[in-house]
This record gives C-alpha cells, structure tokens and sequence, in this order.
C-alpha cells in the first residue's frame, strides 16, 4: 500500500483520525472482582453460543444424515415426486455434512495472519481499525491495543465484534489475559489483580484462548447452518403436512420420521438467534 493510499483509508476511517493524537492508556487499574466478572461474562456468552450453534449443526447433521438414507428407498422417491416435493434443498441431497461446506473440520481457524507487513495507523493495525469502522469503539482502548502485536489487535476486535460488545473493560481482559509472544514488548511486567493469584491467571488465559478460537471458528460458519436450517424446515413443513407422506414414514421409515418432527420442533428454539460476526 503506498503512502497515499494509507493516508486516503485514514481520512475514511472514524477512529483512525483521532489516532494522531498521542493517546495515554487510563491509569486507574480494574480491580479483581470486576475483572473476574467481566472474564466469567465472556467466557459464558462464548460457551452458551457454542452449545447453541452445535444443537442446531446436530440438528441439521441428522436431517441430512436420514434423508440421505430414506432416499434410496425408491417407492418413497415416487412419492415424492408424485406429491411434487422431489426437488429437495441442496444441503439434503448431500447424504452427510462431514467434508461438506459445513464442516466441522474445515472450522479450525488458525491464528490471524498477514500476507505483508501490516500497516500501522498510531501503533494500531489498520485491519483491526477497518473492522471497527462501523463500532462506536471508546477511544480509550486503542492505547489498549498497542500493547499487542497486529494480529492479536485483530483477534481481540473481532471477539468483540462477535460478542457485541466493543467495550472498554473487555479489551482491558482480553489484553491481560493475553500470552506473552503475542505482546508488543513481551518482557513486560504483567499486571497483577487483587485477589487473582499469577496461577489462577495463566490458567484463565490458557481457558480463554481455547474458548476464543472455537467461539470465532463456530461463528464463522453458524450464519451458513441458520440458512440451511431455514431452507431446510420449510421443505419438512411441505413434508409432513402431506398425509400421505407421513403415513408412509409412519408405516415403514417410523425413525426418520422422528428426526424430521424433532427439527420441527428446534424451529421454535433458538437456532434463528442473530450469528455472531466473525
């Protein structure tokens, strides 16, 4: 990127502007009961998504698995067509979601990284200001941010992001909870809180950084799971509204009939829940 192309995102970018001023971290520490909560907060609306997001890839994965399975029964494929439903949505046609777009496998994200040096706008990567362009991010945490090196700066903004919260004691923990190779000055002496012994604190990053990677990965695709999901219960309502494709279900494949009224019935739970921006 040439200089005036830097200058040129700099001028369109609401935080990057503020950042020529030389910002001063605040002072006033965050003390050991908030700083627990604030991790415990976190860490809890990470996991409650994961569970959320793997009940509704579990539901979609036995949908598929069944028609997968029921479509090699050729008199139930006739009715199918008979009744005008044999065009099925895609991701049913597929057998099984394992090596698919969905895959689990294919979640595994490893850590951001650039394909060049990245730019620095203030000591803050230009990558993690883009992704916050569109956030009324507090100006107090981009002297937060410098502490840590480009790629966990993106890291951090996008676990904000996620989570919906672009807030100032939220970097403060995740700033904190940060291993030390991914400081910008990793001999740094590390903050101390009341109440949190040093052990207590590498266990929590350690806790943190597996959360956080299965969070964003699970986020990544859950967007793509919703639409299957959506896609895929209209087609069953066609489905068993049809009494005579549910007789014959009911008659000779009781089992896959089951599976497609359970997914029926994940309708009315959470799985439409907005998915996370990753």
């Amino acid at each position: 990127m040439t200089k005036a192309e830097l200058r040129l995102l700099v001028e369109n970018n609401r935080h990057a502007i503020r950042l020529t001023d030389d910002l001063q971290a605040p002072l006033n520490p965050l003390r050991g009961p908030a700083f627990l909560r604030t991790y415990k907060r976190q860490c809890d609306r990470m996991q409650d998504f994961i569970r959320e997001a793997d009940a509704a890839r579990h539901q979609l994965e036995s949908a598929v698995n069944a028609t997968g399975q029921i479509l090699s029964d050729a008199a139930f494929r006739a009715l199918l067509q008979a009744h005008d439903i044999g065009t099925l949505p895609w991701i049913l046609t597929q057998g099984s979601l394992s090596g698919g777009p969905n895959s689990r496998s294919q979640e595994k994200q490893g850590p951001f990284s650039f394909a060049a040096e990245p730019q620095l706008v203030g000591g803050v990567c230009l990558e993690a200001l883009d992704l916050l362009n569109d956030f009324g991010a507090p100006l107090k945490i981009f002297p937060l941010l410098r502490e840590v090196v480009p790629s966990r700066q993106v890291e951090i903004v996008r676990l904000m992001i996620a989570l919906d919260r672009v807030q100032f004691r939220v970097v403060r923990v995740l700033i904190a909870l940060t291993p030390r190779p991914q400081l910008t000055d990793p001999f740094a002496r590390r903050k101390q809180y009341e109440g949190i012994s040093p052990l207590q604190l590498a266990a929590m990053e350690t806790d943190l950084a597996k959360i956080s990677h299965e969070y964003l990965s699970v986020a990544s695709t859950h967007g793509a799971t919703v639409l299957n999901l959506i896609t895929v219960t209209s087609y069953f309502d066609r489905l068993l509204n049809n009494p005579k494709l549910v007789l014959f279900l009911a008659r000779n494949l009781v089992e896959h009939l089951e599976v497609f009224q359970k997914l029926l019935d994940f309708r009315e739970s959470r799985f439409q829940k907005r998915a996370p921006t990753a």
